[in-house]
C-alpha cells in the first residue's frame, strides 16, 4: 500500500464512515519534497477539507511518514474525455430510463384505448338492440 493509502486507512479509523466516504475516500495526492497537495473533485470539498480536516490530515501524515509536511489542497483537474464519457453514460442511463417509462405509458394507453373501443362497440350493439326492441314493441301494439 502506498503512503497516502496508509494515511487514508489511519483517517478512516479516526472518522465516521459517512464522513470519511464523503470527504476523503476519493482524494488523491502529490508529494513534493516537504509539501503534500491533496486533490478533491470540487471547490466545496476542498474548502471543507481545509477547514475541517487539515490538522487531522497533517497528524495522520506525520504518524505514517514520521515527517511534517505542508498540507495544500487543490481541485483535481479532469481531462475532457473523462468528463464527457461520464456525462454520456449518465445521459444514456437517463434516456434509457425515460424510454422505459414512456414505453410503459404507451402500453397503458393502448390498453385504455382498446377498452374504449370495446365500450363503444358495446354501446353501438346496445343501441341496435334498443332499436329492435322498440320496433318489436311497436309491432306488438
Amino acid at each position: 500500500m502506498d503512503i497516502w493509502g496508509k494515511v487514508l486507512e489511519k483517517l478512516s479509523s479516526d472518522l465516521s464512515k459517512p464522513s470519511f466516504d464523503t470527504w476523503l475516500k476519493n482524494t488523491t495526492v502529490e508529494w513534493d519534497e516537504d509539501e503534500l497537495t491533496v486533490f478533491a473533485a470540487n471547490e466545496f470539498t476542498i474548502d471543507w477539507l481545509e477547514t475541517q480536516y487539515s490538522e487531522r490530515i497533517g497528524e495522520a501524515v506525520k504518524e505514517v511518514t514520521g515527517e511534517d509536511y505542508i498540507i495544500c489542497f487543490a481541485v483535481e483537474e479532469k481531462d475532457a474525455d473523462s468528463i464527457f464519457s461520464t456525462t454520456r453514460l449518465e445521459s444514456f442511463s437517463y434516456e434509457t430510463d425515460s424510454i422505459s417509462r414512456l414505453e410503459a405509458k404507451i402500453d397503458r394507453l393502448e390498453e385504455k384505448v382498446q377498452r374504449l373501443i370495446d365500450v363503444k362497440r358495446l354501446d353501438e350493439r346496445a343501441a341496435l338492440l334498443e332499436e329492435k326492441i322498440s320496433k318489436l314493441e311497436q309491432q306488438m301494439k
